[in-house]
């Protein structure tokens, strides 16, 4: 199996010498809030902060009783929440207060915002090996409780404004970890360990969020605080992103001006601050003596320098001892000098490449990956250039609308030796999408760094991050049966660390990239919430920016999806598998599978039934390996191919199907009908039974050893100038049990030979 054998990976990757079919994803949790708990009678009344809520996104739990408002975007005032019977609920969109009546008594209201996750971010903690990971959407703070399973708020009583009134929002959140030792300055005493957060809210005087510092207990604002001050008048207010570096607190494309609000700030999108060496919590004072840990004014402690370039600072990392600084379109770095007065020099290490996203930069061992506007961009503090050689147009297909570029995310997968980036990539929206609605990314781009090869997985992620286990493996946590399972049970003890991935909806997912070896399942968990169903014919489906593809005729490349959860009328869609047509970038209709043309075309109905709430939908991936071209070109000869055995793994009841296309034509599959059939007197497009399409994961009936492989034999007699393959599942397959399997190609055999001189055939 050669890594560049496949240049065409979809939902698969070439790892470690065979292709596998992408993992699905699993859900941790989605991001909630407690928000109390009814009374006897099962009333409760309570005003969610922030205000206004944001119609046609939250919902709310009762017990088992769902709430779903049903609003739309822009709609205010008091609206009715759609429940399943059990009480009744209002909500103010305007000001927040929620009222519920005659719900189930003595029980947990449970508050689901459903907005993007703006960030996960790691909090270290004091003498512990395990850390925590802080979870971010556009107005909240999060953590995990393992043992109830469930998000709870991070430091209840504390919100932020991410989104700016603006679900597009791109304000997502940096942190960073400064150990403070031994100084009673610092605002929580004396050895705290500090998490720092900014969400580079700039200068909105009623909506910013100032940079926040947190031990664990309380958040502190770091403006307008008496350490905050940089001159006898002015502050700084806030930052992009900020790292310790040599004992001192570094920021960069920082926001200042005159306190004691940020309104009239001012942005230096191309300058370093930084503290006074060991301590930013130096409070101001004009003298004498004059102090402060931020002061520029005077020698020997604060500091700032601008980089002479009129591109932003957009992102940054250390390589060994240099800290990497990415522009636009250009790289620096940042160097230690020991000297107390200017403590830092900057230089230029390439004047053409550079990133456009803060979160896509990878930390490597001995370089600092981002992706920029010409493509993605390694550093090693001393040369800057460009490792996407095999897919070297991929950036300039990114959507820049909505700040797209912008939103890519990176992260390292150490254990399978991948990085992931989230992307926005414009192939693969849906047509019917309005370009102003394309606001999320789409696509998660792997880049196999062990044998430098490249693969699209169809996840709509909005934010990457680290998380450790906080309980080991037991049969309730694990979403496959003993016998599906591939990995011994130590694989994955307590504190394992695992990639996390948010989405739009507020989703927190489990990201495997290759063996389902964390317990992560084969098919997709839930990743989407329902806020509203129209019965009819097809049904219409309300799921806020769901980030769907049409797929309802035969040849789609598009979304097909399962539903669970609908509690009420429409329960009956429950278990089903559909096709989608995307209205818009919050609607759909539903299609169920017609087997007579292998497409999702015959139209679901619901009649004039009520949505009562609830459901919740799974994406069913299909996959997509296409080899290169196949040929004997060098010698001046067609390509004939008689057979192929395939090498794959063993599987109760599974099944992939291969395509094969000839020359240049990449749409007409020569070994399906109509294309192949034969004349045998009685019918000129009988199909030529000799063909197989289908090949099975079971045993291949050579011998009746049993074995965890067996090779697989499939017959496509072709003769062409050029022959190229493709595995994928059919529509049936998508639709049957097939698609809950593992795909996984060791090797194959083309039992091929030369067919004569070339000509155009």
């Amino acid at each position: 199996m050669p890594n560049d054998a496949y240049p065409t990976l979809q939902n698969a990757i070439v790892w470690r010498e065979k292709i596998i079919r992408k993992s699905g994803v699993s859900l941790l949790g989605r991001l909630q809030l407690n928000l109390g708990t009814t009374d006897g009678a099962g009333n409760f009344s309570t005003t969610i902060i922030p205000n206004p809520i944001q119609p046609g996104i939250s919902s709310f739990t009762v017990g088992t009783a769902i709430f779903t408002d049903p609003g739309t975007p822009g709609e205010s005032g008091l609206i009715n929440l759609l429940n399943n019977g059990i009480g009744t609920a209002t909500l103010n969109l305007t000001t927040g207060l929620l009222t519920i009546t005659g719900s189930n008594a003595l029980t947990a209201v449970q508050f689901f915002p459903g907005l993007p996750v703006m960030g996960i971010r790691i909090r270290e903690l004091a003498n512990s090996a395990n850390d925590q990971t802080i979870f971010f959407d556009q107005n909240y703070a999060y953590d995990y409780n393992a043992g109830l399973g469930m998000f709870e708020q991070f430091i209840p009583g504390t919100t932020w404004n991410a989104a700016h009134a603006n679900v597009a929002g791109i304000n997502f959140f940096w942190s960073t970890n400064y150990w403070i030792g031994g100084t009673a300055q610092s605002p929580f005493g004396t050895g705290a360990k500090l998490f720092w957060v900014t969400n580079n809210s700039g200068s909105f005087a009623a909506s910013a969020d100032p940079p926040r510092i947190t031990d664990g207990t309380t958040w502190v604002n770091f403006f307008p605080s008496a350490w905050s001050q940089i001159d006898a008048t002015n502050f700084l207010t806030n930052w992009l992103c900020n790292l310790p570096f040599r004992g001192r607190m570094v920021t960069f494309n920082t926001w200042e001006g005159p306190g004691p609000t940020s309104a009239s700030s001012l942005n230096y999108s191309n300058r370093i601050r930084w503290s006074t060496i060991g301590n930013p919590f130096i409070a101001f004072t004009a003298g004498p003596p004059a102090a402060g840990s931020w002061r520029s004014d005077i020698r020997g402690q604060g500091g700032f320098l601008d980089i002479p370039t009129s591109e932003d600072i957009v992102s940054i990392g250390f390589v060994r001892d240099n800290l990497i600084v990415y522009c636009e379109r250009s790289t620096w770095q940042l160097r230690y000098t020991g000297r107390s007065i200017a403590p830092f020099q900057i230089e230029r290490v390439n004047s053409e490449l550079g990133t456009e996203s803060t979160f896509s930069s990878v930390q490597f061992d001995t370089s600092l990956v981002g992706i920029g506007d010409k493509g993605i961009v390694e550093c090693d503090s001393y040369k800057s250039e460009r490792i996407d050689i095999k897919i070297p147009d991929l950036v300039y297909k990114f959507n820049g609308l909505n700040n797209g570029v912008a939103r890519v995310q990176g992260i390292r997968d150490f254990p399978n030796r991948l990085a992931y980036w989230t992307i926005p990539l414009t192939g693969f929206y849906d047509g019917l999408v309005a370009s102003a609605s394309r606001i999320f990314p789409n696509i998660r781009l792997v880049y196999n760094y062990e044998n430098d090869s490249w693969a699209l997985f169809n996840d709509s992620l909005t934010a990457l991050g680290n998380y450790q286990e906080q309980s080991g493996r037991t049969w309730l946590n694990t979403p496959q049966a003993w016998i599906n399972c591939p990995f011994p049970w130590i694989d994955d003890p307590f504190g394992s660390p695992i990639i996390l991935g948010g989405n739009q909806q507020g989703f927190i997912l489990k990201l495997a990239g290759t063996t389902p070896s964390i317990g992560v399942a084969i098919t997709n968990d839930t990743t989407l919430f329902i806020t509203n169903i129209v019965g009819g014919s097809p049904i219409t489906i309300t799921s806020p920016n769901h980030n769907l593809v049409t797929n309802i005729v035969p040849g789609d490349d598009g979304s097909i999806i399962g539903i669970s959860g609908i509690v009420g009328n429409f329960s009956f869609l429950n278990g089903g598998v559909y096709g989608v047509n995307v209205l818009n970038a919050n609607t759909f209709t539903l299609y169920t599978y017609n087997p007579t043309d292998d497409a999702f075309s015959i139209a679901t109905t619901g009649g004039l039934l009520t949505y009562q709430g609830g459901g919740l939908i799974n994406i069913l991936d299909n996959f997509s390996i296409v080899s290169k071209k196949f040929n004997f070109m060098d010698e001046g000869q067609n390509i004939q191919l008689g057979y192929l055995d395939i090498l794959m793994n063993s599987t109760e009841s599974g099944a992939i199907s291969l395509n094969v296309y000839l020359d240049y034509n990449d749409e007409d599959k020569s070994n399906l009908a109509p294309f192949n059939a034969i004349d045998d007197g009685l019918s000129p497009d009988t199909p030529d039974t000799f063909f197989n399409s289908i090949i099975p994961t079971s045993s291949a009936g050579f011998n009746k050893i049993d074995g965890s492989k067996f090779w697989q034999r499939v017959f496509c007699p072709t003769r062409s100038n050029f022959i190229t393959l493709q595995y994928t599942f059919n529509n049936a397959q998508m639709n049957g049990i097939e698609q809950q399997s593992p795909v996984q190609i060791d090797a194959q055999i083309l039992h091929i030979r030369r067919a004569g001189r070339l000509t155009n055939i």
